[in-house]
């Protein structure tokens, strides 16, 4: 919340307090100043007086001005249109810091300048502030002394702290709050007027209020038979402007200057507007409706909408429909003020993109007397600043609690607590200051609570308040007794480092992709079941955890692409979840090739085969043996993945994920390449036991070679072919590599297969060994397979 140093002023004395010291107090207090800005950018600024203005002899649209700074006379050159003898401008003089530029002395078409006079907006000024002429040329002031500041003859000299909210103080969006706050922690008094019972005041009213849901608790109305629209008087104008809204007019302004220092919004309605004076809340009614904005929003049901009769004529806790503004013309305003279901109402705004002033308040707790102070304080200020008169009775539905809430505590509890040694004399005084009303009965203190602090419940919270207001400083330098524990990774973790650093090693790249997606990623695929959906999402793209990660690297993968980035291999491994379930997995996915093209010409290229090779050289580090796994081709996800290119990753006949190429269709979709992806079931993989991983030393003897070439039928598969050579090998095998697989036209439903198969003892084995091992390897495939041994 953005708050106006001169607003706050009015309402606590902060005399002779620097607004840095301000912030620093309230950070130190738990209340997060984030920055300090002023509502000018620009440095030694001066109010110029116009003596003189002729036309520059070498231009048709400069002119020469001679402008009376208070010490001196200054030339300046100046090209707005609307300069003119006799004004009071703003210049920078030589030597300013604007915020785009630095101001020397210069010489433009011959003639000297020193200086610049200004706009608002080479002042930094935002453009909503500023009229339609303010916008065209420079500002012109009224009356002002010669070099005296700019910034208060246009009424912005002031300072804006930019106060972050925390969960637990809803009442820091309210001025009064904030002015009660810095009272208590600089023990300045607090200057904030009496408006109490105001608006207990008119004649019987016709106006009908009601509600028909729950969700809308309290509602009230009150009708202002007559007001004048003006222009707003300077303070409310400038407060709004550092609180960074647009002064309208003044009743409109009052509505909001009343937001702004109570925390309750509030809406006027043009008497006009309504059919009838009728108002009520229902959350039954759906429909497109256009708002104040200028904006349609679709309306379902379950939100809140404030009726005129069978017409919706606002958007409940959020924004106003139609043309119920206050216009010039407006004669007479019907005030709404009411309390919402703030879980309703946040989810209404955030469903809707559409968070104003007002959804920003409603949606948090709020103070159950802020209605009725609002409305008192909002008569007060028509009376005294729109001549209101014509005034109604305030018309009320429901009722909220309003009971104060009392807290006990003593100083004993407080000292322990906190390891301090305050008195009771400094305890009592800190809730004097917070206006806690403290009440002494032997050493218990009894708190009475104001409505609008609703961080306060139990006693702690009190020892909380003490803690802030006295200062942390008063705690004692102690050092914590703890058991000496030693830290180590689970075994989760250190196989989850062990992997990364594989991974890295390899040349891939490490992603954390969004764990919240839209409905259409969480199906198909490996999706682990029905998606959860969250309560309140910010959006319909992140409504629901991931039930998988191919979605979201495929999105990364094709950013990567779209931004030039064509090559590379990515991973991530991540929480999934689904209905009654939860699981950790690893995906990777790439395309084009794996490391750059260098003078050697060595390049890994992405596809499934080196992809498999890489997983599998992944498994063998972690202490899975190749032996365990096995590649079946089926239940694949043919929408996903390409359908003669993808397999099911098997481990001990299980499943454990998928590998295979990105489907055509898709990838054209993306304009991908050829990519590959895989993903796996970490918990299902970590959770099987696995080996050690063993040295193999040197062989000592010599590995005898030989290469077996075969011919048999396509439907055959190389892995079956491998499980039987290493059955007929008798242990002798040492190594196998299949390095070639040829098919072709004229073999038909038959394929090649060249495999170099490296046996191996602790002795050196002799030739009509390796021979009767060969022949009995030809000898199982013959018999079980049916191959021709080329």
């Amino acid at each position: 919340m953005l708050v106006s140093r001169k607003l706050l002023g009015r309402y606590v004395n902060i005399d002779g307090i620097a607004t840095a010291e301000i912030a620093d107090t309230l950070t130190n207090a738990g209340i997060e100043v984030e920055g300090i800005s002023t509502l000018i950018q620009g440095t030694k600024l001066v109010v110029g007086h116009v003596l003189e203005c002729e036309p520059h002899p070498d231009s048709d649209h400069l002119n020469v001005t001679q402008v009376d700074l208070g010490t001196h006379v200054e030339q300046i050159v100046c090209g707005a249109s609307n300069i003119a003898k006799g004004q009071y401008v703003v210049v920078a003089t030589v030597g300013a810091e604007l915020k785009d530029l630095t101001i020397k002395e210069t010489t433009i078409r011959g003639v000297e300048s020193k200086g610049m006079i200004c706009s608002l907006n080479e002042l930094g000024v935002a453009e909503k502030f500023q009229t339609e002429a303010q916008k065209e040329g420079i500002v012109v002031l009224p009356k002002a002394e010669p070099g005296s500041n700019p910034a208060i003859a246009l009424g912005l000299d002031d300072e804006i702290m930019d106060v972050s909210q925390t969960p637990n103080r809803s009442d820091f969006l309210s001025i009064f709050a904030i002015a009660h706050e810095i009272s208590a922690l600089f023990n300045r008094e607090l200057t904030i007027p009496d408006y109490e019972g105001k608006s207990d005041i008119g004649k019987p009213s016709q106006l009908k209020i009601s509600s028909q849901t729950e969700k809308a608790p309290l509602f009230y109305g009150k009708v202002i038979g007559s007001v004048t629209i003006k222009e707003s008087p300077a303070w409310i104008r400038e407060a709004l402007i550092g609180s960074g809204m647009k002064p309208i007019n003044n009743v409109v302004d009052i509505s909001n200057i009343v937001m702004l220092e109570t925390g309750q919004p509030l809406h006027f309605y043009d008497i006009d507007f309504l059919a009838n004076q009728t108002l009520s809340v229902r959350d039954d009614i759906s429909g497109e409706f256009a708002a104040l904005d200028d904006n349609t929003y679709a309306v379902q049901a379950g939100d809140l909408m404030i009726m005129n009769d069978e017409t919706p004529v606002g958007i409940a806790g959020i924004m106003g429909l139609g043309n119920s503004m206050i216009q010039s013309t407006s004669r007479g305003i019907i005030i709404e003020a009411a309390r919402f279901n703030n879980v309703s109402v946040r989810k209404t705004a955030t469903r809707l993109g559409l968070n104003s002033e007002a959804s920003a308040r409603f949606t948090k707790p709020m103070d159950n007397k802020g209605t009725q102070k609002a409305v008192d304080r909002a008569v007060q200020l028509l009376i005294d600043y729109a001549d209101a008169s014509l005034i109604e009775e305030t018309v009320k539905y429901g009722s909220l609690d309003t009971t104060p809430i009392t807290v006990s505590i003593t100083t004993k509890r407080i000292n322990d607590y906190l390891g301090t040694s305050l008195s009771q004399d400094v305890v009592v005084d800190v809730f004097q200051r917070l206006f806690f009303e403290p009440q002494l009965q032997g050493d218990v203190i009894t708190c009475t609570i104001p409505s609008f602090r609703k961080d306060i419940a139990i006693d702690v919270d009190l020892i909380e308040e003490v803690i802030r207001v006295v200062g942390y400083d008063v705690l004692e330098e102690t050092l914590p007794l703890m058991d000496l524990t030693s830290g180590s990774l689970s075994a989760f973790q250190t196989s989850i480092r062990l992997i990364e650093s594989s991974l890295l090693g390899f040349g891939a790249n490490q992603i954390n992709s969004y764990t919240l997606v839209d409905e259409a990623k969480t199906k198909g695929m490996e999706s682990l079941g029905t998606a959860i959906r969250l309560m309140s999402p910010i959006s319909d793209k992140r409504a629901y955890l991931r039930t998988q990660l191919f979605p979201s690297m495929l999105e990364v993968l094709a950013y990567n692409n779209s931004h030039k980035v064509v090559d590379g291999l990515y991973f991530e491994h991540s929480a999934i979840y689904a209905e009654g379930a939860k699981t950790w997995r690893l995906g990777i996915i790439g395309q084009g090739q794996l490391f750059d093209d260098n003078w050697t010409k060595t390049t890994v290229s992405l596809d499934f085969y080196n992809l498999k090779g890489l997983v599998m050289a992944l498994f063998d580090k972690l202490g899975y043996s190749e032996k365990r796994f096995s590649f079946e081709v089926k239940n694949i996800d043919e929408t996903s993945l390409h359908p003669y290119k993808s397999a099911e990753i098997l481990l001990n006949r299980k499943h454990l994920g998928v590998i295979g190429h990105i489907h055509p269709t898709l990838a054209k979709e993306l304009d991908l390449k050829d990519a590959v992806y895989v993903e796996i079931d970490l918990d299902f993989l970590l959770s099987q036991k696995s080996g050690a991983v063993k040295a193999t030393p040197v062989a000592k003897y010599p590995i005898m070679k030989r290469d077996l070439a075969i011919l048999c039928d396509t439907s055959i598969k190389v892995q079956d072919l491998i499980q039987a050579i290493e059955k007929a090998s008798r242990r002798y095998l040492v190594d196998l590599n299949v390095f070639d697989v040829f098919t072709s036209e004229k073999l038909g439903d038959k394929k090649s297969i060249a495999f170099e198969l490296s046996f191996g003892q602790n002795r050196t084995l002799e030739v009509e060994e390796i021979n009767d091992i060969m022949k009995s390897i030809t000898d199982e495939l013959t018999s079980r397979f049916g191959v021709e041994v080329r």
